[in-house]
């Protein structure tokens, strides 16, 4: 594992939530990236090229549904499960699984409809950006929660349509994507996948594994897994700054 580069996409994925329409990357001072803000699906994300042109970072910005994950959560349990009511459900909206390419799928692969379509909203962007760009031999695709679920769907979407590209892909505190024809898929397509998971973060528990969705490979677990305030945790430990925190320390 190379924690280096996981902590610059960590950091990617933080800043990704600064004002969108003056964003610069502290990893990138010198770079100013490419932003997309695709109001009609609430999806936005930034595209930069390193200093040799070779590399490509695509980093998807998560939901800002204006849940505030910086609040106390340390209060009564019903406002707690009320929260995670307005979480799940953000995030499980349209989860029916379809197939959104055209044609068919041999592999079996279906995906969550709300994500597809977010994702589809902004792909012939992506695509048309690396097309302009013959010099790009590696794409780094990288988001945080709902950034990290439209980062699945483009890594594994960029390399069936772009093979001479290699892929990398980190996320963090992402939901599940797909069933598990799409997980068979993508991990065929995309082996140098890293899916990191924070503490007691909720997030990658939805949806459900009785809806039919399991989780791409590779897992890894940063801080601790337990705490006497489960409720509380749950949603504080999705905050992509104890992603970044414990990934310094993995870096050093």
């Amino acid at each position: 594992m190379d924690y280096a580069e996981a902590l610059k996409c960590a950091l990617l994925s933080q800043e990704v939530y600064k004002n969108f329409s003056q964003l610069r990357f502290s990893g990138f001072p010198d770079i100013t990236p490419d932003l997309i803000d695709q109001a009609d699906t609430d999806t936005q994300f930034a595209m930069l090229s390193d200093a040799t042109n070779e590399s490509v970072y695509v980093t998807f910005r998560g939901s800002e549904k204006r849940l505030d994950w910086e609040t106390n959560l340390d209060f009564e349990q019903e406002v707690v499960e009320f929260r995670q009511e307005v979480i799940e459900g953000e995030i499980v909206q349209e989860q029916e699984q379809v197939y959104p390419y055209k044609g068919a799928s041999q592999s079996g692969a279906k995906m969550h409809r709300g994500f597809s379509e977010a994702y589809l909203s902004v792909r012939g962007q992506i695509h048309r950006y690396l097309k302009d760009r013959s010099t790009v031999t590696h794409c780094t695709v990288t988001g945080h929660s709902l950034g990290g679920a439209l980062a699945t769907l483009c890594a594994v979407d960029i390399q069936y349509n772009f093979p001479n590209v290699a892929i990398a892909i980190y996320t963090f505190g992402t939901p599940r994507v797909g069933n598990d024809g799409f997980r068979e898929s993508f991990n065929r397509r995309v082996p140098n996948s890293s899916r990191f998971i924070y503490g007691m973060d909720m997030v990658p528990a939805l949806p459900r594994t009785w809806q039919g969705y399991r989780h791409v490979d590779t897992e890894y677990r940063l801080g601790p897994r337990f705490s006497l305030n489960f409720l509380s945790r749950r949603f504080k430990d999705h905050d992509i700054q104890n992603y970044v925190n414990a990934l310094k320390e993995q870096a050093r």
